[in-house]
């Protein structure tokens, strides 16, 4: 038996957006692959029995599946998770590169206390301000004289991104109160893996 996680999901999405999921046989979805497809208004069979394509594709704004666009809601969720894991490694930064625990301490208290959607769109963050989240995650040499916090970093990076890609395939077919939140966030999440890009690349520097 085969369970479908939300990352299989997240990456899927960001791959190509989806209105569609077909469970493949002997397969099941996670409660958390489960909550991302309501959340993301993915239609789906909870009946594994049917094989079939894994995904189809995203049949653009005016298809029915998607009418109702993709629930904000989701968004405060992730941002507020991804806030908490910011402040933690805001934390564990401190006397090892403080410019980065200040930075990373004021992304994350915004997205951890953010309670609805408009809250992200607030800040100094346009879109286009920072290099696009979405490539991969930055990969610290392995030397006894890189801080182990640095790594942290690299596995923070790679969570951001996933969820920025997520959240850049859901735009299509968002109204532009909900699109311009979206992308907010995408620009705070940006600056906050470039943040973390230069600190990993400063350090290997110094080694």
């Amino acid at each position: 038996m085969h369970y479908v996680t939300e990352d299989e999901l997240r990456e899927a999405y960001a791959r190509e957006a989806f209105g569609s999921y077909e469970l493949p046989e002997d397969a099941r979805l996670t409660p958390g692959a489960r909550q991302f497809l309501i959340d993301f208004r993915v239609r789906f069979e909870a009946d594994a029995s049917r094989a079939g394509s894994r995904v189809r594709p995203h049949e653009g704004p005016g298809a029915t599946h998607r009418e109702d666009g993709v629930g904000l809601d989701a968004l405060v969720y992730d941002a507020n998770l991804l806030g908490a894991r910011l402040r933690l490694l805001a934390r564990r930064t401190l006397g090892v590169d403080n410019t980065v625990a200040r930075e990373a301490e004021g992304i994350g208290r915004k997205w951890q206390e953010a309670c609805v959607a408009g809250d992200l769109a607030d800040g100094e963050q346009e879109p286009g301000q920072c290099e696009s989240p979405l490539g991969p995650a930055p990969v610290p040499a392995l030397d006894a004289g890189i801080h182990p916090v640095f790594f942290e970093m690299a596995c923070v990076h790679a969570q951001i991104g996933r969820y920025a890609r997520s959240w850049a395939g859901a735009q299509e077919g968002m109204g532009p109160t909900e699109a311009r939140v979206v992308r907010c966030w995408l620009a705070d999440a940006a600056c906050a893996c470039a943040l973390l890009e230069g600190a990993i690349a400063r350090a290997e520097g110094e080694v």
